[in-house]
């Protein structure tokens, strides 16, 4: 039984030797891949490129083999595509790169774990690498090339297109799948672009909180005026009347306006915008545009309508 296995062990191995055919040769340089063809597909004299094959790619440290690993003639073809993928090992998906091969030197760019890079001078501590607009040293041990890069590659690819099939990629879509580095001083406008972007959204936000705010507001006109009331429809004062606005919104305010005077924060009476609160002397109102107040006037008039500018503003508080 022993020997049979033996001869049929002879018999592979002289089948794989009989059909192991060299793959093109923009196969990576440390890598030497070979392609097994089937022999009854061989018979058939059908086209290479639409049979099922394998390929076994070999790596060789001296004279001794040191693995062997079998893909599909698919992937062969597809890594080819992505020889030229060179990655840096990042630390929360970013890596320093410096003026100088020196512990110490200043950084001028940054690579994603996405970025591609180009090593334009290989050292053996420190290479220098160009990505985008960035020419400067990172670790040599940090970059990740060969197998392990096309691997990293394929990740990539497969988080940038989740719904697609990456081997039906076209050379447009892998390429831009991968970004340059980043220079110190394109981060710094990135990032300001980013925060203006923000800052846009939050004030739009703002604005229509604020708005909703006044309209709420404006449902009261008319209903009455009670000193020291608080019910919106039955009856409140100025400050009541702020207060129970604001609650409507999530937001507490303390009960007197002369209280309100230092709620939220202050904005010029010339940069007053609606939903702002309004502060007088002895008296405090919502500022609805085009220079007027919705307020609790007074027992006569109620809750009403009233000429932002009838006597001196102390100061105007944004609490959005």
């Amino acid at each position: 039984m022993k020997l049979k296995f033996v001869r049929r062990g002879i018999f592979v191995a002289a089948l794989v030797a009989l059909f192991l055919i060299p793959a093109p040769k923009n196969v990576a340089a440390e890598e030497k891949t070979f392609v097994l063809l089937n022999k009854k597909e061989i018979a058939d004299k059908k086209d290479i490129n639409c049979l099922v094959n394998v390929a076994a790619e070999i790596r060789k440290q001296g004279n001794k083999e040191r693995s062997i690993k079998i893909v599909s003639t698919e992937d062969v073809k597809f890594n080819n595509k992505l020889l030229d993928k060179v990655f840096v090992k990042t630390e929360g998906g970013q890596a320093l790169v410096y003026a100088e091969p020196a512990d110490g030197s200043d950084w001028i760019g940054k690579v994603s774990e996405r970025a591609v890079v180009k090593i334009t001078e290989h050292g053996e501590d420190w290479s220098m690498i160009k990505s985008g607009n960035v020419t400067g040293y990172v670790k040599t041990g940090n970059l990740i090339v060969g197998s392990a890069a096309i691997e990293q590659a394929k990740q990539v690819l497969t988080n940038v297109y989740p719904q697609k099939d990456i081997y039906t990629l076209s050379d447009k879509e892998i390429n831009e799948a991968f970004p340059f580095g980043e220079t110190k001083e394109e981060e710094a406008i990135r990032v300001a672009a980013e925060e203006e972007v923000q800052r846009a959204a939050r004030e739009a936000m703002r604005i229509q909180k604020s708005a909703e705010l006044v309209s709420y507001a404006k449902q009261f006109i008319g209903n009455p005026y009670v000193y020291g009331g608080t019910s919106l429809t039955r009856g409140t004062d100025c400050s009541g009347f702020v207060k129970g606005v604001y609650r409507h919104f999530g937001v507490s305010l303390p009960r007197t306006s002369s209280a309100m005077r230092r709620v939220g924060y202050r904005v010029s009476v010339q940069d007053m915008q609606p939903g702002d609160i309004v502060c007088y002397e002895g008296h405090v109102g919502i500022y609805a545009g085009n220079g007027k107040i919705v307020n609790a006037i007074d027992e006569r008039k109620g809750i009403g309508m009233s000429n932002a500018y009838y006597k001196p503003i102390i100061t105007v508080r944004r609490i959005f």
